[in-house]
């Protein structure tokens, strides 16, 4: 790759990078402020920079996790050390924590929370659930994918999720409030 090229690509990361610490910032403080976030999200999950709070997954909450530091991969906890996920090869399948993160660019397990960081507690289906064990599903990266199958758990309805942001919007309306990714406690990790 030609220098100036590689130094644009470069520099581009450096200023999102900032860009999206600074965004970070700016979440927490209103946060702390007591200010009402501005959109479906309220605070973003983030590996450079989590949140101060470290909140115990409950059965019914979201978790997600950073793959390749570009995408953010999410599913549903379905028991005490169980998160039901939808692997990029279209099965449909329950792991460990530990297992979650494994193989994963992120750091931490993120936790969708209120304002006040207490889990969200999402309702399901649990026999809809306990079906998806093993299902298989015509994966596509933009279309069905592990937004799709977390919404598909939740709600019986396979919805198409091209981004983390419209996620988190019909995650937003299903609970009538911003989402908050905080890091998540887990004590299983490293065991």
């Amino acid at each position: 790759m030609p220098l100036p090229i590689l130094l644009g690509v470069s520099a581009a990361a450096v200023l999102a990078n900032s860009f999206y610490r600074s965004e970070i910032e700016k979440q927490d403080k209103q946060r702390k402020l007591g200010l009402k976030a501005r959109s479906a999200v309220g605070r973003y999950p983030c590996d450079h920079l989590p949140s101060e709070f470290q909140i115990t997954p409950e059965i019914g909450s979201i978790v997600c996790c950073g793959v390749y530091n570009g995408f953010i991969h999410t599913g549903l906890v379905i028991d005490d050390d169980l998160v039901l996920e939808l692997h990029g090869s279209g099965l449909s399948r329950a792991i460990s924590f530990k297992r979650f993160l494994q193989d994963r660019s992120g750091q931490h397990i993120f936790v969708a929370t209120d304002t006040l960081a207490n889990p969200i507690r999402f309702d399901f289906d649990q026999e809809h659930v306990a079906r998806q064990v093993f299902a298989y599903h015509d994966y596509h990266v933009s279309k069905r994918n592990c937004y799709s199958h977390s919404w598909y758990c939740l709600t019986g309805k396979m919805t198409p999720f091209a981004s983390f942001e419209l996620f988190n919007k019909a995650l937003s309306s299903l609970v009538g409030h911003s989402i908050y990714w905080d890091r998540a406690k887990i004590k299983k990790l490293t065991s």
